[in-house]
């Protein structure tokens, strides 16, 4: 059954296809979530209002728009909120956004990927927020493509291409001005 086909049994009353709409999307979501806020039990919290309110809004919701993007504009919305209420900082912590891992590295290679992902970490830091909910939603789904993104954060596609494009210059001149400083 696919999204649209739920989302009518929904709103005709069948609990059972919102159960399927959960089972889908938790895991993603929450995962979302918590690369945006950085704590696990309040990502928990918030990943289940992000499901309440879909319940309670899902008459609102436009077959025109792909259903995963409206889910996970609802997402951003709340974990948008719970900084703003919270005024945390946030802070994305590359493994999280990518899984990253290292199997058996030799200390040498162990140190280039702790400071390689240092300057990750650094550079994300510097990026403006839209800037950094981009690349947080294309870390966390490969299967957004850039349109999807401009839905969820409610900007036009070509600002999204043109940031996400961007970032690998921006990248390679904060690696060029950091080793500069070095110097």
């Amino acid at each position: 059954m696919d999204d649209l086909e739920l989302v009518k049994d929904i709103l005709d009353g069948n609990i059972d296809s919102f159960n399927v709409i959960i089972y889908k999307y938790e895991s993603s979501i929450f995962k979302f979530i918590l690369s945006m806020i950085k704590d696990s039990e309040e990502a928990k919290d918030l990943t289940q209002e992000v499901f309440i309110t879909l319940y309670n809004k899902l008459y609102t919701y436009r077959a025109q728009n792909k259903f995963s993007s409206w889910l996970y504009q609802i997402a951003r919305n709340k974990s948008v909120d719970y900084l703003r209420k919270n005024k945390r900082v946030i802070q994305l912590s590359i493994e999280n956004s990518w899984n990253i891992s290292s199997k058996e590295l030799l200390p040498e290679q162990w140190l280039e990927f702790k400071e390689t992902r240092e300057e990750l970490q650094n550079f994300i830091k510097c990026l403006d927020d839209t800037t950094r909910q981009i690349i947080i939603l294309k870390g966390s789904n490969d299967n957004f493509k850039l349109s999807d993104i401009s839905e969820i954060l409610n900007i036009n596609v070509s600002t999204v291409k043109t940031k996400y494009y961007r970032l690998w210059d921006k990248y390679k001149s904060f690696i060029n001005e950091k080793r500069c400083k070095a110097l």
